[in-house]
This record gives structure tokens, C-alpha cells and sequence, in this order.
């Protein structure tokens, strides 16, 4: 094939273009649509996104391109297309539950998603669905799962019998108990040959134990991610790890101090906290500086008449991390809503912009650049740029006027497999 471009700065595209299609016989043009990139950048409109097998060849005005018959040609004029999203906290199994999971992953990638984190779970699954999704055995995002640690009492949680059923939990390199005695490097290492992205930092382990982690995963280049609280460690103590889940564990922190020991139960009064409290405004100050990522997980909290941290007040602490320079990631750790036919990432992304005040772009940004970076392939995904993978999605309504139209999937690539919105029938989900 050969790409005939009116602007001569692009003829060495398309003499690249033309050498590796007559090659291969695999390249497709998006042409037409207006294009987020998953950057700051202001939209441009009318672009052709070049596609040679699973990643982006080349994005170039349309109007400055011509092809031949050799290259599949789509029309996406009207349309607005992004990189494709990441639910950056999902668990799919805990206990695992098959039928479940793969509904879940199907509507999903349908529905605009072209990645997940999952924070742990039976490793022995997650790998299955892993490798599955990543042949297209199924229509899947991709799965970026976690190895957990955590101190030995806490694999008294009958959730971690579940994971490891027919083994011990708390011996098993995918949940694996952590005390002075243990070879951290090699708990890392065995973590890693799990499969997984990451290590998980879970609960009931001293600060200098987490600390330890956190720097050995750095030494392995291997993400690390952790509560942003851990009991009976503080959260300073998990300054510099890749991301911090939950916004509202500052706030339990902060009106109880001295609590020892993770769990849900008890939880204090939040009546008149907000992100202006000095100990929450100093450690969002140090978070700022460590780099670290915000996993705010807004979806986990509601607005009134429970006894947890309220969304309002978790909003405003994602507020203030943004805006003290935090990159916040968009995850849900929330049940997927199994009559609901888009991903729960979507409400996410609405949250976001309405409870912690960001942009529609930057909520956006949260659910690609950003992910991409919590999981180590920022190299690869995130962005709509050359060389990365073509993980995008279509949609009919501009997200950047109202964050709600990502719901307004009409075509999601994942890796260059298309999974058009209209051949996707959506049922309830079966029960976890």
C-alpha cells in the first residue's frame, strides 16, 4: 500500500507505511475523528490514526491523507476517540467465580475499557483470565494483577482462605506472610513469578516493613502498591510506593492515630473534617512530593446514612491531593453493578469530576495516562501516540463537555482488535 500525504513533512510515514503493509497486509485507518489524546493537549479534530497490527503506526490529519484499496479504511467522522480506559482497582478473584468474572470483563471491554488492575486475588486465576485475554481467548481488557503481602495475622481473613483454596494462605507467593524474619528480596521475587504487575502491601505490618518493600520493589523495578493506610504502620511509612488506595484512610488515620490493626468495623466520627485539617493537609503536602499516586476509589463511599468516611469528605481530600500536584488514578474496588450495561469505571470518572472538582480531561487523564503509569506500562499504553499499543476507544458525544458521554461507546481496540458496541448483548451479570 502506499499512503499519499499532501504535507511533505509526512512522505517518510508514508513511505514507512507502504514498506510494511505490502509486508504484513495488516494496516487500518481510523480516519475522521476528533482526538483526546490522554495528555493536556486540546483536542484535534478530523485525525486518521494509523494502525499496523497491535500498535499505532503513525496519527496525522485527515485531510493530509491518502490510501489505497490495501488498507482497511474506517470512516469515524462525528466521532471522538480517546485512549482506551483502566480500571485501576477491580477484584475478580477473591473467590473466584469464573462465569462472573469473564461477564464482567466482557461488558468491560465493550464498554470502552482496554485494562484493569486487579489488587489481588487467587493468582492461580488471574493468570488463566490473563493469558486468556491477552489471545483474545475471550473479550477481556487486559489484566494487570497483584501479588499481596501483608503481616501473618492477617491471613486469619477467611477472604484470603478463598484465594488460596487447596493451599495455606499466608505460604503461597501470591499472598505471602511478611515479618522480620522473612527475605524481603525474595518475597518480591516470588511475586513476581506469579505473573503479576505488582506487589500489593495489604495490612498488619510495622512501618519499617513496609518501608522495606517499598524500596525493594523499586531495586526490582517491580510497582508496588499499597493501602494508603496499613496498620500499624502510618501512611508516611508508604511514601514513594507507585500508589496509595483509598483517600479516605487519612481521615481514619487522623481521628485514630493509635488504631493497631486493620479492619472496616468501628469507624469513628468524621463530623466536621475536611481536607483543610492540618495532619490531612501535611501528609497531602508529602504525598505531593513522593510521587507517589492517588487510587482515590470514590466509589467506595457514599454520600450519607452510613458509618463510613462520606464521599463528600473524600472528594475533598482527592481535591486537595490534585490539587497539591498528586496524580489521582481512577479506580473503583466496587461491585460491578450487575444490571448496569457500561463498566463501573464510567460512574468513576462522574465523581471525580463532580465530588474532587477535575476536569473532564483530567478524569480522563486518571483512567489512562495516569493508570498507565501505576502500572509500569506507560511505555506502552495510556496515551494515543506512535509506537504504543492501539488501545482506544470511539464514542459518539465529546467526554470533554460532559464526562458522562463516555458512556456513548460506538467501537473500543484493544491491542488492535475492534469490539463494536453494537454487537454486544448485555444481560444482568450472573451473581458473584
Amino acid at each position: 500500500m502506499s499512503l499519499k500525504l499532501r504535507h511533505p513533512i509526512l512522505a517518510a510515514i508514508a513511505l514507512l507505511c507502504a514498506a510494511s503493509t505490502h509486508a504484513a497486509g495488516n494496516l487500518v485507518v481510523y480516519r475522521g475523528a476528533t482526538l483526546i489524546d490522554g495528555t493536556a493537549a486540546a483536542p484535534r479534530a478530523n485525525m486518521a490514526i494509523i494502525v499496523e497490527g497491535e500498535r499505532i503506526k503513525a496519527i496525522v490529519p485527515a485531510g493530509q491523507l491518502k490510501a489505497d484499496a490495501d488498507a482497511t479504511i474506517h470512516d469515524m467522522r462525528g466521532m471522538y476517540v480517546m485512549p482506551g480506559m483502566i480500571d485501576s482497582h477491580v477484584h475478580y478473584a477473591t473467590e473466584p467465580n469464573r462465569v462472573y468474572a469473564e461477564a464482567e470483563l466482557k461488558r468491560s471491554v465493550y464498554g470502552g475499557v482496554t485494562g484493569v488492575r486487579d489488587m489481588a486475588g487467587d493468582a492461580r486465576e488471574l493468570a488463566s483470565l490473563s493469558r486468556a485475554a491477552l489471545l483474545n481467548d475471550i473479550p477481556a481488557p487486559d489484566i494487570y494483577y497483584a501479588a499481596l503481602v501483608a503481616g501473618p495475622s492477617f491471613f486469619k481473613d477467611p477472604r484470603t482462605a478463598a484465594a488460596a483454596r487447596g493451599m495455606q494462605p499466608g505460604q503461597v507467593p501470591w499472598l505471602y506472610a511478611v515479618d522480620d524474619q522473612t527475605d524481603i528480596a525474595l518475597a518480591v521475587a516470588q511475586a513476581r513469578g506469579t505473573g503479576a504487575t505488582g506487589m500489593k502491601i495489604y495490612a498488619n505490618l510495622p512501618g519499617h516493613l513496609v518501608a522495606k518493600l517499598v524500596a525493594e520493589g523499586k531495586r526490582q523495578h517491580f510497582p508496588v502498591w499499597t493501602h494508603l493506610q496499613v496498620y500499624p504502620a502510618s501512611p508516611y511509612d508508604s511514601l514513594g510506593a507507585t500508589a496509595v488506595s483509598h483517600a479516605c484512610m487519612i481521615a481514619r488515620y487522623v481521628r485514630e492515630p493509635d488504631k493497631a490493626q486493620y479492619g472496616h468495623g468501628g469507624e469513628p466520627s468524621y463530623a466536621g473534617l475536611t481536607a483543610a485539617d492540618p495532619a490531612i493537609a501535611k501528609y497531602i503536602a508529602a504525598l505531593a512530593q513522593s510521587g507517589t499516586l492517588l487510587d482515590a476509589t470514590l466509589s467506595v463511599y457514599a454520600p450519607t446514612g452510613t458509618p463510613r468516611c462520606p464521599i463528600v469528605l473524600a472528594g475533598d481530600i482527592t481535591r486537595a491531593a490534585h490539587k497539591a500536584g498528586v496524580k489521582i488514578i481512577a479506580g473503583t474496588d466496587t461491585d460491578g453493578q450487575g444490571e448496569d450495561p457500561y463498566p463501573i469505571v464510567d460512574h468513576e470518572l462522574e465523581r471525580l469530576v463532580q465530588y474532587a472538582g477535575l476536569t473532564p480531561n483530567e478524569a480522563i487523564m486518571s483512567a489512562t495516562a495516569n493508570a498507565a503509569i501505576a502500572v509500569g506500562k506507560q511505555g506502552d499504553i495510556g496515551t494515543l501516540e506512535p509506537g504504543k499499543f492501539a488501545n482506544m476507544v470511539f464514542l459518539k458525544k465529546d467526554p470533554l463537555q460532559d464526562i458522562g458521554n463516555v458512556r456513548s461507546v460506538t467501537l473500543t481496540v484493544k491491542r488492535g482488535k475492534q469490539y463494536a458496541r453494537a454487537d454486544y448483548k448485555f444481560t444482568p451479570l450472573p451473581k458473584e
